[in-house]
């Protein structure tokens, strides 16, 4: 992907995505430290909080792979070192998400 503008409009769309998400998280982490386990449990079970959950978590991914790339891009030299950075953040971003994407519906669904 060497479109620098899509990049860069990706890259605040998902910021723009992730500010409300993360009043949503931290309020929803305080009150998850008061909860006991069935309350956690179900609170995870909620179709609108593993929802919320699951869009933050892939915003937050995604926003962190295209800041990683641009710094790769930017000050990575070697050839050699860029392909093996770019290969690196892609394959551990891409993998994070289809493990979240895995245990949300696990979550969500066979636990219903």
């Amino acid at each position: 992907m060497k479109n620098y503008a899509f990049k860069w409009l990706l890259q605040r769309i998902t910021a723009s995505i992730l500010i409300p998400l993360t009043f949503w998280f931290i309020y929803s982490a305080i009150s998850l430290s008061k909860m006991k386990y069935d309350e956690t449990i179900n609170f995870f079970q909620s179709y609108i909080n593993s929802s919320l959950f699951y869009v933050m978590m892939l915003a937050m991914l995604l926003h962190a792979k295209l800041g990683l790339q641009t710094i790769i891009d930017d000050y990575v030299t070697s050839k050699k070192i860029y392909n093996l950075s770019k290969w690196g953040i892609d394959l551990t971003s891409y993998t994070l998400m289809i493990l979240l994407t895995i245990f949300i519906i696990k979550t969500a669904i066979f636990n219903a």
